[in-house]
């Protein structure tokens, strides 16, 4: 089977798209932005309007910005609490057109029995592809988006398996890191995805 293009041609290949891409990015925008529009924008005060019924109905401390509480989780033994995992599935994004067939957000939550109700501890966003092709555009379509506005970089590959990594020393609230990462899926090695996390150790 043909594996995910290999490192040292990978990142020529990234040298090459940051320098014809550099001027497309005049007027940049930071990594919280574009982290936010991958995750739908559920995090501002306008989710896309595809998500936020779902946000009504399963997650209303992000539908309700008044009740959201995020990062730490920890609970004193007197307090009864239970983790959740919500997934809103779609097979379109309003800002990453690319040739997935579908894709996930996952949402990790932490329902306590007090007062604070529920916290947002993390956050995972798949894409899916039906073949490899699709998969290492897709990547690339994210590398483009996130090498010209990043402070730090780095790229990496084990066992096939590629992983960017994005950091702005930018000091804004929201996301300053991110990663992702192209793989092929565990159950059938012909499909492919991406996974866009926040956070990572540059």
């Amino acid at each position: 089977m043909k594996t995910p293009l290999g490192l040292p041609k990978y990142i020529t290949a990234l040298a090459l798209t940051f320098v014809l891409h550099t001027a497309m990015h005049a007027q940049t925008k930071s990594i919280n932005v574009y982290a936010q529009q991958l995750f739908l924008n559920v995090y501002t005060s306008q989710p896309d309007t595809s998500i936020a019924p779902f946000l009504r109905d399963h997650i209303p401390s992000l539908y309700d910005k008044n009740r959201l509480t995020t990062g730490n989780t920890s609970t004193d033994k007197n307090t009864s609490s239970r983790i959740e995992i919500h997934t809103f599935v779609f097979d379109k994004h309003p800002y990453f057109v690319t040739g997935f067939v579908n894709g996930k957000l996952e949402f990790y939550c932490r329902h306590f029995s007090d007062s604070r109700g529920e916290q947002v501890f993390d956050v995972k966003l798949w894409f899916e592809f039906e073949n490899q092709l699709e998969a290492e555009m897709a990547f690339s379509k994210l590398v483009e988006r996130f090498l010209p506005i990043s402070q730090g970089k780095r790229f990496s590959s084990t066992n096939g398996a590629q992983r960017a990594e994005f950091a702005s020393t930018a000091q804004e609230p929201g996301f300053n890191k991110v990663q992702f990462r192209l793989t092929a899926d565990n159950l059938d090695r012909h499909r492919f995805k991406i996974l866009f996390e926040t956070g990572n150790e540059l």
